[in-house]
């Protein structure tokens, strides 16, 4: 039996929280109370404010057999007679229901849906072709930073292993996105990039891509090894870290400003190729210098001033002096100190 009074006609409590322009009322009482709460609330709305109430997203719900939503949560009250949890009270132990009338946080099914969809097509995961011109650090790493700001968010909900699908979704657009960018398998990014993770004392299966760095210690990016477990003290992060300020490579190598053949600083232009596999296609002739730069910088665009584009463009010979593959390191390197 309850150890407390549950259909006490006098008992009312009304509790409120918000964020921002959302809110979230608590009422306990009957159905016709909580009618008039609500009518209270747009006609306070309508004639104080002049705001219009939102009937789509304004909603009266039984928290025990529906979900309130949330800030992006399912809130409701836990019943379940099953869970229980032994007590001592005054030396007498005993078996007590543990959830039941407590509130509970779950993720929508419908959240988890919409999640996987950015990395699927026609219901299967996807490789993400924006991504195939940034390095294998900066992909792995973005897929790190957006799995890892979902599973932070979710840290309250109890049913966060359901994100479970979620990570396996991506995981599978990840591999996928390093093996059509290097044009092999998927069993072969495994075994190029597989990697034991230890976190926190726990040892996770995962990838991980890394730069080497002169006189530092490498960028290392790592994708798995964050818990799926239920923690409802956990601090939610409003500001998760962001890579490389949100710029691509491109973009930082076009805020260098410098043409990456003869180091010119007027003019800069990007030059493009479909495919790294078009700078081989010169059998039985040496390569021209702009190809020879391509290949040895592992990119498919060249920033080039406008006099080395022309020339790169129509075949013309090139008879100023061209600069070093240093010298393009250490100038990019002195634009990231910058930006």
């Amino acid at each position: 039996m309850p150890s407390t009074m549950r259909d006490d006609p006098d008992y009312r409590r009304l509790y409120y929280v918000r964020y921002a322009d959302d809110f979230l009322l608590g009422f306990t009482g009957p159905k016709s109370e909580a009618e008039e709460i609500k009518q209270q609330l747009r006609d306070f709305l309508r004639d104080e404010l002049k705001l219009e109430l939102s009937e789509e997203k304004t909603l009266i719900t039984h928290a025990i057999s529906q979900a309130a939503r949330f800030l992006g949560y399912q809130v409701v009250i836990l019943q379940d007679d099953r869970k229980h949890t032994l007590r001592d009270s005054h030396g007498v132990k005993a078996a007590c229901r543990s959830i039941n009338g407590k509130i509970g946080l779950r993720i929508p099914k419908d959240v988890i849906e919409e999640k996987c969809k950015r990395y699927m097509r026609k219901g299967k995961a996807r490789h993400r072709k924006e991504l195939e011109r940034v390095s294998d650090y900066e992909i792995i790493m973005t897929y790190q930073l957006e799995y890892r700001g979902i599973a932070q968010y979710y840290r309250l909900a109890y049913n966060m292993t359901q994100l479970g699908k979620l990570k396996w979704i991506m995981e599978t657009s990840l591999t996928k996105t390093l093996a059509s960018k290097h044009q092999i398998p998927v069993p072969k990014v495994y075994e190029k990039y597989g990697a034991k993770l230890v976190v926190e004392g726990k040892e996770y299966k995962g990838l991980r891509a890394s730069i080497p760095r002169p006189d530092k210690e490498p960028l290392v990016a790592s994708w798995g090894g964050i818990s799926l477990q239920w923690d409802i003290k956990a601090t939610l992060r409003e500001q998760p870290p962001r890579l490389g300020a949100n710029r691509s490579e491109l973009e930082r190598r076009l805020l260098a400003e410098f043409c990456e053949l003869c180091g010119s600083d007027k003019d800069v232009e990007v030059h493009h190729v479909k495919a790294m596999r078009k700078l081989h296609e010169y059998p039985g002739r040496p390569k021209p210098a702009w190809v020879v730069r391509m290949i040895a910088l592992k990119r498919k665009t060249l920033l080039l001033c406008k006099r080395c584009h022309e020339a790169t463009e129509h075949g013309l010979p090139m008879t100023w002096p061209l600069i070093s593959l240093e010298e393009i390191k250490a100038r990019r390197k002195r634009t990231r100190s910058r930006y």
